[in-house]
C-alpha cells in the first residue's frame, strides 16, 4: 500500500510560520504608485547613445533575437545540455571557477548553444562599455550607481512582467522580474568595480549596496526604487499585498519589513544565481514537467543551499514528482527523489513513509530479477537516512535472508559475504549467522 501522498497540501505558496511566495512574484507591479518615492533623473545621454548606436547594431540584435528565440527554452532533460552539464560541473564545490558570473546566468536563463552565448556576451559588454563611457566619479559610488541603475531602467528593464525571470527576457523584450533585475543591476556593479549583496526574503529579492558605514538597499523591480529605506513606509505597503489578508493583519504594516528581514537572508551573487535556478524550476512545474523542475532544483540547490523563500515548492516537487514516478511504476526513481526530500527535510515525516513504499517495491522488482548489487545500493541509500521503525527493519532483514539463501545456494562468495554485512548494518542479530560468515569466507573467490 503505498500511503501519505500529499499534493494539495503541500502547496507551494504556504508554509506555517506566513506565506511564501517565489521570486516570480512581484514587489512592485504599478510604478506609479510608488510615490511618494523620489525619481531619479532621466539622463538624456541615454537616448543620445541609443540613437548613435541604433542603425550601426540593428542586424546584431536582429540576429541575437532570431537565435535566442529558437533556443531560449530548454529542451528534454536539463543534464542534457551542454552548457547547462558544464555549469553544473563547475559550481559542484559551491562557487564558480570557470564560467562568469554573467556567462553563468545566461546559461540559467536557457542559453544553450556557445554562438548564442558569444552574441550574449556581446549584449552585455556592450552594455559595460555604455555605462564605463560616463566616467565615473571614484568618490562618488551612490552617485554612480543611481545613474548605472537610471540607464537599466530606462534602456532594458522596462516591462515588469511576473514570467519574466531570466536574461533572455531582458534582451529579447526588455521584460524582467525581481530576479532578472537583480541580478542584472549586481552583476553590472560588480563588473564595475562595485561590491553589491542581495537580500532573499520571503517573497522577494532586492540588492543591498554597501557604502563606507551604512547600506542602501535597492529595489530593482521599479525605476523609483533606488534608495528604499528612505520611503519604507510606501516600500511596506507593497510588501503587504503579497501576504494573504489575514497574515497582514497579524503582522501590520509597522512590521513587515521587519518580519521580512527576520524570515530572509544576506546572499552573495553567486547564491542569487541559485534563485534564478529556482523559478526556471517553478516555471517548468507549473507545466508539470516535474522532471525538468526536479532537475533545476537540484542545480538551484548547488548554488544557494539554504533558500528562506522555496521551502514548500521544494516540498511540493519532491512529493509530486515522486508520484508521478511511482504511479509510472519506476519506483527506483522515486525512492531517488523521495529520499533526497526526506534527507532535506528530516521533519516531513510524509517523505520518509512515501520513501519506504518506494523502497519496498524496488526490492520486490530486485529480488525478481535477481538484482543483488541494485538491492545492496539502494539499502546503503536508505540505512543513511534512519528512516526505518521496528517493523521495517524486521521486514527488510526477511528480505536480506532470502538474498543470503540465493547466494548460498550459488554459492557466490563475494554476494554471500556482501549481504552478511548489510545484514548486520541494518541492525540485525548476528549470532545466528556466524557459521554462515565462517562457511562463505571458506568458498573459493
Amino acid at each position: 500500500m503505498f500511503n501519505h501522498v500529499h499534493l494539495s497540501i503541500h502547496s507551494p505558496y504556504h508554509q506555517s510560520r506566513g506565506c511564501v511566495f517565489f521570486h516570480s512574484q512581484p514587489c512592485v507591479q504599478n510604478p506609479a504608485a510608488m510615490a511618494p518615492l523620489q525619481r531619479l533623473p532621466v539622463f538624456s545621454r541615454f537616448r543620445a547613445w541609443t540613437r548613435k548606436c541604433c542603425c550601426q547594431s540593428a542586424w546584431y540584435f536582429l540576429l541575437l533575437g532570431c537565435l535566442l528565440s529558437g533556443r531560449a527554452e530548454a529542451r528534454g532533460a536539463v543534464a542534457q545540455d551542454s552548457l547547462l552539464h558544464h555549469l553544473e560541473a563547475d559550481i559542484s564545490d559551491g562557487r564558480l571557477d570557470h564560467f562568469r558570473l554573467i556567462e553563468a546566468a545566461f546559461v540559467l536563463s536557457g542559453v544553450t548553444q556557445a554562438d548564442t552565448l558569444a552574441l550574449c556576451n556581446r549584449w552585455y559588454e556592450g552594455i559595460l562599455e555604455k555605462l564605463r563611457a560616463f566616467r565615473f566619479d571614484a568618490s562618488d559610488r551612490i552617485g554612480s550607481a543611481s545613474t548605472v541603475f537610471a540607464y537599466l531602467h530606462l534602456e532594458h528593464l522596462v516591462h515588469y512582467k511576473e514570467e519574466a525571470t531570466t536574461l533572455v527576457d531582458v534582451i529579447r523584450e526588455k521584460r524582467y522580474n525581481c530576479v532578472a533585475g537583480t541580478i542584472l543591476f549586481n552583476i553590472i556593479c560588480t563588473d564595475l568595480g562595485w561590491s553589491v549583496d542581495a537580500f532573499e526574503t520571503p517573497t522577494h529579492v532586492y540588492t543591498i549596496f554597501p557604502h563606507y558605514t551604512r547600506e542602501y538597499r535597492i529595489e530593482n523591480t521599479s525605476p523609483m526604487g533606488f534608495n528604499i529605506m528612505a520611503n519604507l513606509r510606501s516600500y511596506s505597503q507593497y510588501l503587504l499585498r503579497y501576504y494573504p489578508q489575514h497574515r497582514a493583519a497579524q503582522i501590520g504594516l509597522d512590521r513587515i519589513y521587519a518580519y521580512e528581514n527576520d524570515n530572509g537572508r544576506r546572499i552573495n551573487n553567486v547564491e542569487l544565481l541559485g534563485l534564478l535556478a529556482y523559478n526556471q524550476a517553478y516555471f517548468a512545474m507549473k507545466k508539470n514537467e516535474f522532471g525538468k523542475a526536479y532537475e533545476y532544483v537540484l542545480l538551484a540547490q548547488k548554488f544557494n543551499q539554504d533558500s528562506k523563500s522555496n521551502v514548500q515548492f521544494e516540498i511540493a516537487l519532491y512529493f509530486q514528482w515522486g508520484k508521478v514516478l511511482f504511479d509510472a511504476q519506476q519506483f527506483r526513481q522515486a525512492f531517488t527523489v523521495y529520499a533526497d526530500g526526506y534527507y532535506r527535510y528530516p521533519d516531513e515525516s510524509d517523505l520518509g513513509q512515501n520513501c519506504l513504499a518506494a523502497f519496498f517495491h524496488s526490492m520486490r522488482l530486485y529480488w525478481h530479477n535477481r538484482q543483488w548489487a541494485e538491492t545492496g545500493r539502494i539499502i546503503q541509500e536508505l540505512l543513511v537516512l534512519e528512516v526505518l521503525k521496528q517493523e521495517d527493519s524486521a521486514r527488510l532483514q526477511q528480505m536480506l535472508s532470502a538474498w543470503i539463501l540465493y547466494h548460498q545456494q550459488r554459492r557466490d562468495r563475494g554476494g554471500l559475504l556482501e549481504s552478511l554485512d548489510v545484514l548486520e548494518q541494518s541492525g540485525a542479530d548476528m549470532g545466528g549467522w556466524r557459521q554462515v560468515r565462517e562457511n562463505a569466507m571458506n568458498l573459493p573467490n
